[in-house]
């Protein structure tokens, strides 16, 4: 898409236009798609969090002041989504168990460069929500502790210490992985 058929899409949808709504939809999903991943357990509750995130940005196109900052302001869109997801499903879900986790990964290898994309996501997605939020908006994000804890409203040495917690518990399940991955081959 061109930046005059964007800049013609997101007017489209500032007058509620639903083919210019569907365009942005079609053009940004995989971008949606790629940030709520990281925060959700499944593929299903990440395209939740994305179709909340497209009705938030068509809700609230008209503050969006230059359209070729669409993409940037559609990330932060997606992130307070997921983080919304988070508050109103996730606080209560049990931590995944790390032997269970260690079955699922009899695939990888012996350390955290040499696995792929998805191996990595799988770990950060066993991880538990709070720890996995923390994680992904500090490290993946790059936010600083103090945003992140203003974000969420909790105190920033919360913050802190569940991405403390959530760097521990993956270089567990990583060494888990490891011992199952070095079991299996050797038997």
């Amino acid at each position: 898409m061109t930046l005059e058929e964007l800049e013609l899409h997101i007017e489209g949808c500032k007058n509620g236009n639903r083919h210019s709504q569907q365009r942005i939809y079609r053009q940004f999903f995989a971008l949606g798609m790629s940030i709520c991943i990281r925060y959700s357990n499944e593929r299903a509750e990440a395209e939740e969090m994305c179709h909340d995130g497209f009705l938030r940005a068509f809700s609230n196109i008209k503050t969006l002041a230059e359209p070729v900052a669409v993409k940037s302001w559609l990330r932060k869109i997606f992130t307070r989504a997921a983080i919304d997801h988070f508050r109103k499903y996730r606080r209560s879900q049990p931590e995944t168990d790390l032997l269970e986790l260690a079955e699922n990964h009899q695939n990888q290898t012996d350390s955290l460069a040499n696995l792929s994309y998805e191996e990595k996501l799988q770990l950060v997605q066993a991880l538990p929500p709070a720890y996995r939020l923390a994680f992904n908006l500090c490290v993946v994000e790059e936010y600083p502790t103090g945003e992140v804890a203003e974000m969420l409203g909790i105190a920033e040495g919360t913050v802190r210490s569940n991405l403390a917690k959530a760097r521990f518990k993956l270089r567990e399940m990583i060494e888990i992985s490891e011992n199952f991955y070095l079991k299996t081959t050797t038997t």
